[in-house]
Parts: structure tokens; sequence; C-alpha cells
């Protein structure tokens, strides 16, 4: 028999540290809250975020190597969905042999971790030849998060995994 009692526990303590802000800022804000001004706050960087996110793949498209050295924290890190790792320039001088086709964003989320650092989630599809193969990723579960140093939001860490096929 299931223990109601913990799943209410869980649900109790997800929502005490944290949890709710990612709820909040996937949904719109309600009329009625104690907290709205951070919900639309929430809700506005979520649009800002959303769009350096959409700026960033573009400028994967045109091969824009000066934009990520002004997106991207200088610490920056990234794993991507075929298990390697890259840091800024690592990711700039890979742009040489990646040509992105083609790309689609789902749905983004926020979860703010603290007033300077965010985390955006979605999930992408892409298309485009890399060192001569062509390459299809679709499902990708997405994730950056992003710090905010002298009122400029920096991406210092990119991750990408593999949805499980259902």
């Amino acid at each position: 028999m299931m223990n109601y009692r913990f799943i209410i526990i869980s649900c109790l303590t997800l929502l005490t540290i944290g949890y709710s802000e990612l709820i909040m800022a996937e949904q719109p804000t309600p009329n009625i809250t104690n907290n709205s001004i951070e919900t639309t706050k929430d809700t506005e960087l979520l649009n800002t975020l959303a769009k350096l996110e959409k700026d960033s793949w573009e400028a994967i498209k045109k091969r824009d190597t000066e934009f990520f050295r002004t997106y991207m924290a200088p610490e920056f890190k990234a794993i991507l969905v075929d298990g390697s790792t890259a840091n800024q320039a690592d990711f700039v001088r890979n742009l040489d042999d990646f040509q992105l086709s083609h790309y689609t964003m789902g749905k983004v989320s926020l979860l703010r971790i603290s007033n300077d650092v965010v985390m955006i989630l979605y999930k992408i599809n892409y298309e485009g030849i890399q060192q001569g193969k062509k390459i299809n990723e679709s499902n990708i579960e997405s994730t950056s998060v992003y710090v905010q140093r002298k009122e400029k939001w920096l991406e210092i860490f990119y991750q990408e995994t593999q949805a499980p096929k259902l």
C-alpha cells in the first residue's frame, strides 16, 4: 500500500525549497497572489532569456563567433548530446566544424536559483552537418544556466540530454 503521508510531505518539501518557482514561471501570472511582483519579474526574465537562447542558436547558424565571446561567461562549460564537453574557446572553435541548418525550440521554463543565477529548460531539435557528417538530433532536453554580472545575463553552463524514447 502506498504511503500517502510520505508523498504529501515530499511535495511540501519541494515547494518549500523553491521548486514552486519553476512552476510559477511556466504559468500565467495569477490575479491575486502575495508574490505577484516576483512572478511578473520571473515572466519578464523568462522572456528575456528565451530570446537570448534563441539568439544563440541563430548565432550558431550564422557562425557568429563574436556573439559567443560576449554571450558566455569566461568560465563557461558545456556538455553536449554526444557526451563531449567544451569551454568557451572550444565551443567557438567548434563552430568551424559545425553548420546548423535548422532548429526548433520547445516551450521554455525558468528555475530561479538565486537573484543572480537562473536556469532555463526547453526541448530542442536540430539538423546540420558536423565534420562532414549529417546530424539530426531530436527530442533533446536542453538546460542553460545564466549568471547576472554588471546587469548583464551571461550563459555559464549548457547541457544537452537525449530524452528517453518511450
